[in-house]
């Protein structure tokens, strides 16, 4: 059995009472794997690590009364989040000292950071953008769109994690932003729930995200990764401010390209509803949330900066490594969905 599936059975299923010794082993194995993969670059390991990351991440999601992850607490799981974690920011920490080491002033910031987005290879400026926009097949879009689907459902779940404890005009900025995601109180416009009618319409399952970790590449669970362990770490959260403010401030332009794709393989503008709702709403959001949640926080406490300057960069930093993956991946016949969700 995969270390990830065992994983989740200690979450919801086990009582861990019962399975110390197995811990005890179980323990040592992955921190012996979190070694390979983050500081030997094992990419087989960096695999495991990160979809065993994933399901406890998830299991902080869980509902109670469906699905309740029992030990998710317990000191076992809650040691191997930890050490997980701890490991990929060590790692990862090194890779961002020189940006670090040369940040702004804090009233130079917002046109600082609009030119490193705007510059750095992971924004459309990336070729994938216009393969999907040009050249790409139906199946071709479809795997690109199932890739994306962690981050993409979660979204506003990873929002919410940022609301309590924040007051003031930050946390009415929190709120607009997750007004939108659940689309004004209307449930068919909720954001998860058009990109599950898009998914529907792509015959991609709703559920894929959970039921199929195993086809979701290394990248896009870092990716997704990143996102959840931030917001489930409170000391995280000025890091998280940072990885949101690179999402809103990429995230426009992109979805042109792929509304031109599915156009062109076939799709109606009517299927297409969340890709074009974010066309406008997040243009709003990426300035609101640079000048109504970032700049007041600087402005307060300049030594965040760095802080958020390191998500920022990390976030531009693992969104390109997952399109360079996609980029190949997708114009092969290695395709997660193709093989494993057959058309009708």
């Amino acid at each position: 059995m995969a270390m990830f599936k065992r994983i989740q059975e200690l979450i919801y299923t086990s009582n861990l009472d019962e399975v110390n010794l197995e811990c005890i082993d179980l323990y040592k194995n992955i921190n012996e794997l979190s070694r390979q993969a983050f500081y030997d670059k094992d990419e087989a390991a960096r695999l495991a690590v990160h979809r065993i990351l994933y399901v406890i991440n998830l299991a902080h999601l869980a509902i109670s009364w469906e699905l309740p992850a029992k030990n998710l607490m317990h000191p076992f799981i809650s040691s191997i989040k930890y050490l997980l974690e701890k490991h990929w920011q060590q790692s990862e920490q090194s890779k961002y000292d020189h940006i670090l080491s040369d940040i702004p002033a804090v009233e130079n910031f917002p046109a600082w950071v609009k030119q490193k987005v705007a510059e750095h290879a992971s924004n459309e400026l990336h070729p994938l953008f216009t393969f999907l926009r040009d050249a790409a097949t139906f199946e071709q879009m479809r795997e690109f769109f199932f890739q994306e689907t962690p981050l993409e459902m979660l979204f506003g779940d990873i929002l919410a994690f940022m609301l309590p404890g924040v007051y003031g005009s930050i946390k009415v900025e929190f709120l607009k932003n997750y007004w939108d995601e659940v689309g004004h109180a209307e449930d068919h416009r909720v954001h998860r729930n058009l990109r599950a009618k898009l998914m529907n319409t792509v015959q991609i399952p709703i559920n894929c995200y959970v039921q199929n970790i195993e086809l979701l590449i290394c990248e896009e669970l870092e990716l997704i990764n990143m996102y959840l362990s931030l917001a489930t770490n409170r000391p995280k959260q000025s890091e998280l401010v940072g990885v949101m403010l690179a999402t809103e401030l990429m995230i426009p332009n992109r979805f042109q390209y792929s509304i031109k794709g599915w156009q062109r393989v076939g799709l109606k503008e009517d299927d297409l509803d969340y890709l074009i709702e974010h066309t406008s709403v997040d243009q709003a959001h990426s300035e609101d949330w640079l000048n109504q949640v970032v700049m007041p926080i600087l402005i307060n406490n300049p030594a965040a900066m760095s802080e958020v300057v390191l998500g920022i960069f990390r976030r531009l930093s693992i969104a390109m490594s997952v399109l360079d993956r996609l980029y190949n991946k997708i114009q092969t016949t290695e395709t997660a969905c193709i093989g494993k969700f057959k058309r009708k």
